[in-house]
């Protein structure tokens, strides 16, 4: 089954458990123990690698644009940025913001070069497919209080929204879209690494709660984090052997964190070389103190 309670029942097995829940809101102990950790546990665990499966791209919505030339959207955007847009709702992680030739008037600036000698333009029919690489373009996210969300609008069930202002995107990409992974809720969209990972990770995360032997939670636990710790692992390695950016463009600008002046990226002739050209996945914290 792919219900939220039979991924709970499962955590519970793992982790030594007498119990069967119903529903993760039936009000139980049980319950609402699963319940309060498991959003956080999923959020941390798809942030955790570059899981395949909940690879999304989507268009991002314009909120700013500093040149003043779009309507019905603000003019104010942090410096040294032209476009500010909302972070997507079901966004778990950002990952890049791709540019190519032809997306946008000229390469944003302290970009990475445009790719040189691409291929030749493919006719399949009627559709013509320029074959090119994706090309990452530079951006941050950030908050900005210039923007809050609509009087009104219940902010506190929206990711990104507060009543002061919101998460956002700046970039110099014009039209941008955003490759990120998305928070994938429904079990049954999960590949089977990540689902038992989230197993192992949500029963390491609620034992010690719910064990009236703490001594015997204290035995089961590590076994939990090591079996978590171990699929993450797999799933990070997939993420460069099976990736389009394997074979496509190299991916040291994925995990290149700091790009600023000075580093493999950035425009060393000028004082350009803000943000990032991608974010690498998160280190994941874990119920005995450790990370990985």
């Amino acid at each position: 089954m792919n219900l939220p309670a039979d991924i709970a029942n499962q955590a519970l097995d793992a982790a030594a458990i007498d119990f069967t829940i119903g529903d993760l809101e039936e009000g139980t102990r049980q319950a609402q123990v699963i319940l309060r950790a498991y959003q956080q546990c999923l959020l941390q665990l798809l942030r955790g690698a570059h899981w395949n499966f909940a690879r999304k791209q989507a268009p991002l919505t314009l909120l700013a644009d500093a040149t003043g030339q779009t309507a019905n959207v603000g003019s104010t955007v942090p410096v040294p940025w032209v476009y500010e847009y909302s972070y997507p709702t079901d966004c778990a992680k950002a990952r890049f913001i791709p540019w190519n030739p032809g997306q946008s008037t000229g390469a944003p600036a302290g970009n990475i070069a445009t790719p040189t000698n691409i291929p030749t333009v493919t006719n399949l029919g009627t559709n013509t497919i320029a074959s090119t690489r994706i090309v990452p373009a530079r951006f941050t996210v950030g908050t900005d209080f210039n923007y809050p969300p609509p009087a009104g609008q219940q902010w506190w069930e929206v990711q990104g929204l507060s009543p002061q202002g919101r998460t956002v995107v700046m970039t110099n990409v014009q039209n941008a879209s955003m490759i990120y992974t998305a928070i994938m809720l429904y079990p049954s969209t999960w590949d089977p690494l990540f689902r038992a990972a989230f197993v192992a990770y949500l029963a390491s995360e609620v034992c010690f709660a719910l064990h009236e032997d703490k001594k015997l939670a204290l035995q089961v636990r590590p076994g939990l984090i090591a079996s978590a710790k171990d699929k993450v692992a797999q799933a990070r390695i997939s993420d460069g052997n099976e990736g389009w950016f394997s074979s496509d463009i190299k991916v040291d600008w994925m995990r290149f964190r700091n790009a600023g002046r000075g580093g493999p990226w950035s425009n060393v002739n000028s004082n350009m070389g803000f943000g990032y050209l991608g974010y690498g996945w998160d280190m994941m914290g874990f119920s005995d103190g450790s990370c990985y």
